[in-house]
């Protein structure tokens, strides 16, 4: 399959999303509701009907992108050399000072208990 200019994708893709045309049917939305253990009701099953078809044909789309040449990202940069930086402490120690504006205990964070007994027992 020959690949498309980005302008074709985008059109395309203007395209799809007008005319919005289901390809997973209602069957299908329902059993993979049931796979994931979620209750949907008919608005629910339209929606994501909508929503997964539209995932499918955008993952269609870009599988035609010619990639050849682009290297992949690794670790948020295109260069082949990751840049780090050296963690400098830059700021004064204001533990006290912060501590001030709450409750503290023994120089910590006080905060209400989220997890009791009866919670772990289920």
């Amino acid at each position: 399959m020959p690949a498309k200019s980005t302008e074709d994708v985008i059109t395309s893709l203007i395209e799809f999303v007008n005319k919005r045309k289901v390809t997973i049917t209602k069957e299908e939305m329902l059993k993979i509701a049931q796979l994931v253990r979620i209750k949907l009701s008919n608005d629910e099953i339209e929606h994501y009907s909508k929503e997964l078809t539209m995932l499918d044909w955008i993952h269609d789309i870009l599988l035609q992108v010619n990639t050849e040449g682009v290297f992949p990202i690794r670790y948020g940069s295109i260069d082949k050399d990751i840049h780090v930086h050296d963690d400098i402490v830059n700021s004064q120690n204001i533990k006290e000072e912060i501590l001030s504006n709450t409750e503290s205990e023994h120089g910590y964070f006080v905060v209400p208990k989220v997890i009791n007994k009866a919670h772990l027992e289920d």
